[in-house]
């Protein structure tokens, strides 16, 4: 896999640190689609659903895009990729993991780092709705780790032609402890809150029987052992992270893949990247700053803005786009 050639993510003086970046992503005004886009529902094995809101397009690729711990389809990232993708002219599929944003009354089950086997039903689903497309899946922090594992062969028989990660957590263990400690607290005590409320939501809907205790101190390591764990049917929070971390599978990894991370990630660490067993066709950028999810440049970019990932996203998807279309 031939890696992009790209301009550096050079950082503002305000934006120099890892949590710097992060926030600031977070909070400076992001733009939103116009419109919600055309939706369809994917039936889950098990019974659950996922609720899909999609653009068409006009070339031969769609992309797929799936977002981190605790958010949805509005997820900042996620908007600004698919009015990107539009602009582009590809059709974009923005993807709710189960019970995530308008499919929260339809989920009996968690969705966890590891649900490689719902993302493979999605690309079921758009094999069928647009099967003469190629297709792209973009995941976003814990969805990296769930479209690397698909690639690499866990728990899906339908693999995307393409995949993107941004700042993918390979080792899920390492991150759970990181985000607990220190600063990272304050991401942790967010995506506590957010998961506790999606819990306690499900089970005053009837959709859960059992009343999970999750003290109000609690960090997403502890959260994984009271509930992800048991509710998604493994023996314990060590059995989860063992599993479906992506380092297992990112050397099986059989179609063409561009992963990002930054090195200054506070809580998704770069080591593991480096430490990785990675195959000839992914190919990996580390920028020095970015944060998690930020990317901020305090040049503007070609596409008019500070926000490189942006640029990252436009160069990789157009990259791997012309690649089909000159091997079809």
């Amino acid at each position: 896999m031939q890696k992009l050639e790209l301009r550096a993510c050079e950082a503002p003086f305000w934006a120099q640190s890892g949590h710097a970046q992060t926030l600031w992503a977070h909070f400076l005004k992001s733009p939103i689609l116009e419109d919600q886009g055309l939706s369809f529902e994917i039936s889950l094995p098990d019974g659950d659903q996922l609720f899909c809101y999609y653009y068409p397009g006009r070339t031969d690729t769609v992309i797929s895009l799936y977002h981190g711990l605790s958010g949805d389809m509005h997820a900042d990232y996620m908007q600004r990729t698919a009015i990107l993708c539009r602009q582009m002219g590809h059709t974009v599929v923005l993807v709710n993991h189960r019970g995530a944003g308008p499919g929260i009354s339809a989920a009996r089950h968690p969705y966890h780092s590891g649900r490689a086997e719902d993302v493979s039903e999605v690309v079921k689903a758009l094999r069928q709705k647009f099967p003469k497309k190629k297709q792209i899946a973009v995941g976003y922090s814990m969805s990296g780790c769930i479209v690397l594992c698909l690639g690499g062969g866990f728990r899906g028989e339908h693999k995307p032609d393409g995949i993107i990660t941004v700042n993918a957590p390979l080792n899920l263990g390492r991150g759970a402890r990181t985000l607990g400690s220190g600063f990272n607290r304050i991401y942790d005590v967010r995506f506590v809150h957010r998961l506790r409320q999606n819990i306690d939501f499900k089970y005053r809907a009837g959709l859960i029987d059992q009343a999970y205790q999750i003290p109000w101190w609690a960090t997403i390591y502890d959260l994984d052992q009271i509930y992800t764990a048991p509710a998604a049917g493994f023996r314990d929070r060590e059995d989860y992270y063992d599993s479906c971390s992506a380092m297992h599978y990112l050397h099986n990894v059989d179609v063409p893949t561009y992963m990002l991370t930054a090195a200054d990630d506070p809580f998704v660490i770069v080591q593991d990247y480096l430490d990785a067993r990675i195959p000839a066709n992914v190919s990996l950028h580390i920028e020095s700053h970015g944060g998690h999810l930020g990317y901020l440049t305090k040049n503007k970019t070609s596409l008019g803005s500070h926000r490189w990932l942006d640029y990252y996203l436009g160069e990789a998807i157009q990259k791997m786009s012309l690649e089909f279309t000159a091997g079809s």
